[in-house]
């Protein structure tokens, strides 16, 4: 969700030089005059041959990957959900297993994650320098450390009993997190103390802030508004409908005059003032999927990953047609929406398959104006509940923020309801064994790496009574 990995390719120019012609090829994300840089002289009569190919590029461009390498393991216990990059040689990634692990992007390695915030989902990193970095996590905390020298760090509450989704550090002093609940939180990640959250936009989940300035911030929400706000000073703040009716996922700022967020739904991309957004349009840049990150690393490049594993690189000051790139065989997760309600599931995992011990994990949102009343899971074949009321209620564990929830959960048709005593507008579900068994047949198929993806259908029915159904397509690990 923060900004901090981009992708990008240089693009090629070309220059006339007396006694011939000069072109200079870029590499991917070097800027001219880098050591990378190669320039190749024509003579004069070679001056027409490489124009006539420039404007052939020009008209037919080669639409490339952005991977400058193959994916690399850096923490192979971890989903990682969020990545930033304070320099071109050093990430730090945070994910479900509240472990930070820091690598050179150009040659990772075998890094060595260390835990800095034990049993929590850490959701989003920020590093304002390479010496620090500041992530938040599912109980309202957040872990400010050094990222070449983690040492024993001390998460702080900055928003109990709420899930914070995103962070931004706009410096060293200041950052701005923001939460399931519509509120922001802005502190110095050096010196916490109790900061006193903010609503800017209740009540809904806001997965995305982006703080070009340590003055403005922007953040996105799961009804498909934009908010924008002093961090300092945020005030009453009025949100303002940029995407009808898609819920937004991210936000990128590469300037205070511009951002660009993308849908969850529609594979589509807005770009706005945030200062006076207006009624901007959206541009359809990825038909039919799922748009999680965007990252726009000036104000005409902009990168998006989605749900299959792919990247779509754009100008979001004229997207035009973009083609989704993809830089793997498959992708590690996908969700597939069917139906007209909005409740989504994210953060989604299983695990364990091929040890006979599996485990699922996922995060369900109502959204819209909903609250969550029963979620029903049906697993796939080789997979099954136990129909022991004993079994269940040592293997399923429902939690908003840091707080666990009251349900009861009944099996019927080979399939799992879990009905919340209290409805909510997100929970944390976590089903492990003994409540999920595996067969023999599928333990051995997963662990010879005959079967690789599983899929879950999650069926969520909010007070209202409307139903939306969700497939998640996991890879196990």
């Amino acid at each position: 969700m923060t900004n901090g990995f981009d992708i990008g390719w240089a693009h090629r120019g070309g220059r006339l030089a007396p006694g011939g012609c000069t072109l200079a090829r870029m590499g991917a994300g070097l800027t001219a005059r880098s050591p990378s840089e190669r320039v190749i002289r024509f003579g004069r009569q070679g001056c027409l041959t490489v124009g006539l190919l420039l404007v052939l590029l020009l008209v037919f461009p080669v639409v490339a990957p952005a991977a400058l390498s193959a994916p690399a393991t850096i923490d192979p216990t971890t989903i990682l959900y969020s990545v930033a990059c304070p320099s071109a040689s050093q990430c730090t990634a945070v994910g479900n297993t509240g472990q930070e692990v820091t690598f050179n992007p150009t040659s990772p390695g075998t890094p060595t994650p260390t835990t800095i915030d034990a049993n929590n989902l850490l959701y989003s990193v920020a590093c304002p320098s390479a010496r620090q970095c500041t992530a938040v996590d599912n109980t309202g905390k957040e872990v400010t450390f050094n990222p070449t020298s983690p040492g024993t760090t001390t998460p702080i509450t900055l928003d109990a009993a709420t899930v914070l989704y995103s962070v931004a550090c706009p410096s060293a002093s200041q950052c701005t997190a923001v939460d399931n609940r519509g509120q922001e939180v802005t502190f110095n990640p050096s010196s916490t103390g109790t900061p006193t959250p903010t609503t800017i936009d209740a009540p809904y989940l806001l997965p995305s802030v982006a703080c070009p300035s340590a003055s403005q911030c922007t953040a996105v929400d799961s009804r498909h508004q934009e908010v924008t706000f002093n961090p300092t000073s945020p005030g009453t703040p009025t949100p303002t409908t940029i995407d009808a009716p898609n819920f937004l996922r991210s936000v990128a700022c590469p300037s205070a005059g511009q951002c660009t967020t993308v849908d969850y739904y529609g594979g589509q991309e807005v770009t706005f003032n945030p200062t006076s957004p207006g009624t901007p349009t959206a541009t359809t840049i990825d038909a039919n999927n799922l748009l999680y990150s965007v990252a726009c690393p000036s104000s005409n490049q902009c990168t998006a990953v989605d749900n299959r594993g792919q990247e779509v690189t754009f100008n979001p000051t004229s997207p035009g047609t973009t083609v989704p790139v993809s830089n793997s065989p498959s992708s590690s997760s996908s969700t597939t929406h069917v139906g007209q309600t909005s409740a989504y599931a994210s953060h989604a995992s299983l695990s364990g398959v091929g040890k006979g011990r599996p485990k699922l994990s996922f995060t369900l949102s109502a959204g819209e104006n909903a609250a969550l009343k029963t979620i029903t899971i049906a697993l796939p074949k080789g997979l099954a509940f136990s129909s022991s009321e004993k079994n269940l209620a040592k293997g399923i564990i429902v939690k908003r923020g840091g707080g666990r929830l009251k349900f009861t959960a009944k099996v019927g048709h080979g399939k799992l309801t879990i009905t919340l005593k209290l409805p909510t507008s997100s929970a944390q579900i976590t089903i492990s064994s003994p409540a999920i068994t595996v067969s023999k047949t599928l333990a051995k198929k997963m662990k010879n790496g005959k079967v690789r993806i599983l899929s879950v259908l999650v069926t969520a029915t909010n007070t209202g009574h409307a139903t939306t159904r969700i497939t998640l397509k996991l890879r196990t690990m």
